[in-house]
Parts: structure tokens; sequence; C-alpha cells
């Protein structure tokens, strides 16, 4: 238990309780779908710049992604590890009202080096959500081998707020007032009961996480089908075609979102879309087979369509 005391040397106590295994899953759970978007969403886009700008060929656009894989996992590992470092609190954590706290002191927050150390273990996640679940103390391996503790400052925020109103009531009181009730106030302050952000607020904060994270993962593969060189050599042939251009006109656009698959493995490849070709007279549903042998240009195999409209 930790004391302040008011000007006249009387004690106010207060104790930093622990933040509940709920509280802390969910911090994790909110941080973790935030990593994600920011990961996803940008190497999504630069991934979709690499290929608008440089047109990589086969080969150098399998670099290209490995490449980006592993700076995305880098800057991922670096946002996990230095999440906790403003305060010791992530942005879950400080949504959920707790932070971690040195456990020999709850007032003071860690040193950067053991709010680091303490993320390093959170990469074997299955275990410390075990030893979090059946321990005691609310503590982790990574907590316990950094001598921290993760705690609810709410609570504390409020005791705060409580003891600075306390001394402005008594410091406005008379002197008679203020003999009076010098001795009640010498005793521990009771809380009153924090304010807790709703439940649905936090429900909705978790699923626009989640909607942002699933729209990045969306666009990147968008990106990543759309700038693919098959997929350019499939819209180039569509263009190309006369029969179609008969039927709807010429080329005005493509559907957004082609649907299909392309696999490629040491210089050879297949690849298959679905792609639905818009005109000024109509629209038409274009199947589409290629493949890449021995490390050449990709080849249309098989190409046929049906009018939509």
């Amino acid at each position: 238990m930790s004391e302040l005391k008011n000007k006249n040397n009387q004690p106010y106590a207060f104790t930093f309780k622990r933040a509940s295994v709920g509280k802390r899953i969910g911090a994790f759970l909110i941080d973790h779908l935030i990593i994600s978007f920011i990961s996803h969403f940008v190497g999504g886009f630069i991934l979709m710049g690499l290929y608008t700008v440089l047109s990589p060929s086969e080969a150098s656009a399998a670099s290209l992604v490995l490449l980006l894989f592993l700076v995305v996992s880098v800057l991922a590992f670096l946002f996990y590890i230095f999440r906790d470092v403003v305060k010791g609190q992530s942005i879950g954590k400080r949504l959920l009202g707790i932070g971690v706290r040195d456990v020999s002191d709850n007032f003071l927050v860690p040193p950067t080096s053991r709010l680091v150390l303490r993320q390093l273990f959170s990469f074997v996640w299955p275990i410390e959500f075990l030893v979090l679940l059946f321990s005691d103390e609310n503590r982790k391996i990574g907590d316990k081998i950094s001598r921290t503790g993760v705690y609810s400052l709410r609570e504390y925020d409020e005791f705060i707020s409580y003891i600075k109103r306390t001394e402005y009531i008594k410091q406005e009181q008379t002197a008679t007032q203020y003999s009076d009730s010098a001795e009640s106030l010498s005793q521990t302050v009771e809380l009153q009961k924090p304010k807790r952000k709703s439940a649905v607020t936090i429900i909705v904060i978790v699923i626009l996480a989640g909607v942002l994270f699933i729209s990045a993962m969306f666009f990147g593969i968008v990106a990543i089908f759309r700038n693919h060189p098959s997929y350019q050599v499939a819209t180039q042939t569509i263009k190309a075609s006369p029969e179609i251009t008969a039927i709807i006109g010429e080329i005005e656009s493509f559907g957004f979102m082609p649907s299909g698959n392309i696999n490629t493995s040491s210089g050879r490849g297949d690849a298959s879309f679905t792609i639905i070709a818009r005109g000024a007279y109509g629209e038409v549903r274009v199947f589409v087979d290629l493949e890449m042998r021995a490390g050449s240009d990709w080849e249309i195999v098989r190409f046929n369509f049906v009018q939509i409209r």
C-alpha cells in the first residue's frame, strides 16, 4: 500500500488493484488489431505502389513480396515490443484504464528497458496466456522477469481527483470547520466508484479496428491481383479482342475485384481469372487461363466470355 499526505501530514492511503485477466486480454486484442491494421494497410499500399511504378517481372515480384513481408514483420515486431513505453500504457491499455507499473512501487513507471523486456515474451503467447490465466498475481512470465505488473489506473485517477477536491474544500472552510473535520480526514479516503468506459464504446472500437484490418487485407489482395504481370496480359488481351468490342464497344473499365488464382514456382506459373469488362453498350464476363513456362512471358491458353447485359 502506498500513501499520499495532505498539507497537515495526514495520510490518504491508496492501494493499486491488479488489472483483471479480462481487461488484459481485451487490451492485447485491441493492440493486436491496431498493429495488424497498420502493418498490413501500409504494406498493401507500398506493394501496390511498387508494382505500379516498377512493373516487376515474375522473379522480381516474388522477391519484392518477400522483402515487403520481412519489412512489415520487423515493423510489427517493433510496434509490439515498444507499445507500452509511453507511461506504461499501450493504446489498448489506455482505453481500458490499466497500465504497467513497478511491482515494488506501484506509483513508478518501469524504465523503457524493462518495458521492452516484458514484451519479448509475448511472442510465446500461448504459454504467456496460460501462466497469466493460472497465476494468483495476474502476472505473466514477462512481468515476473522484468519485475512489473499491470494495475488498474482509473481508480487512482479518481483518487487524485477526490484528494484535490477535498483539499480545495478544506482551504475554503473556516478555522472552526477545518478543526472539526481534521480528525475524520486523517483516515483512509473512501474512493468514489470509478466511472467506467461504456462497454458499448469498447466493442465499437474493437469492431472498427477489425473492419479496418479486413479492409487493408482486401485492398492489399486487390493490389496484388490487379498489378500482377499475368493480370496485365489478360486485360490487354480483352481490350484487343474484336469479338468483345463488337458486342460492348471499346472497353471503359474492368471490375474492381477480379476472382481467380495465381501459382508460381521456379520460373513457371499458372493463373486463371474471371474478369468483368465494361463498355459503352454493356458488360461481359471473361474467363482467362494463362501459363508461363521456363521464365518466358505469360501466354493465354484459354479465353472465352459471356455477355452479362
